[in-house]
């Protein structure tokens, strides 16, 4: 696979699994969540912090602890840890494999992780070719989610659908999805 295809696969896995995409089985794993989900939006910034895309999740805690944790999946393949990850001061790191690949994950959290933070992020494909990628996903509480939005339901401003980043279901929304006032 050529570098730029393979920058552009992590590219998008990385922001999906920034934005709180979790499996139904990590859901189960940390139990039943007695909080109220909140609204957060999720802007994808280029290197100089001007933003690029901006998207909206309903997130509970088992989504915001995702949030931190940027494990790509591939393909629709997750990555699978080969070993413990490492959480320290801010700090995540992990390697795992994904379609055959090795990849080399680090991410860096600053701010407040209870309305207003950011995650900046490398996946390095470490083999069979080695190609990088870079984000930083900015991370802001907005208050209550929408009525009638469930937990994991994420949407773009201008979107008339919602996609649940837990199971993957869609659903017609009434209206178009507003951008947040920030």
């Amino acid at each position: 696979m050529h570098r730029h295809v393979l920058a552009a696969s992590l590219g998008a896995a990385a922001l999906l699994a920034t934005a709180g995409v979790t499996t139904p089985a990590a859901r189960a794993a940390a139990g039943p969540q007695a909080e109220r989900p909140d609204l957060w939006s999720i802007e994808t910034q280029d290197g100089r912090g001007k933003p690029l895309k901006t998207m909206m999740i309903c997130a509970d805690a088992v989504i915001r602890q995702s949030f931190l944790q940027p494990m790509p999946s591939l393909g629709g393949q997750p990555c699978q840890l080969l070993g413990p990850a490492v959480e320290t001061g801010g700090r995540f790191a992990a390697r795992c494999t994904s379609q055959g690949r090795l990849l080399d994950v680090q991410a860096q959290s600053a701010g407040d992780l209870t309305r207003d933070f950011s995650v900046t992020f490398l996946i390095r494909a470490v083999a069979p070719v080695q190609a990088d990628f870079a984000q930083t996903l900015r991370y802001r509480r907005l208050g209550a989610c929408p009525t009638g939005w469930l937990t994991g339901d994420a949407a773009a401003p201008g979107d008339r659908r919602t996609v649940n980043a837990i199971n993957g279901e869609t659903r017609r929304l009434g209206a178009p999805v507003v951008a947040p006032a920030l």
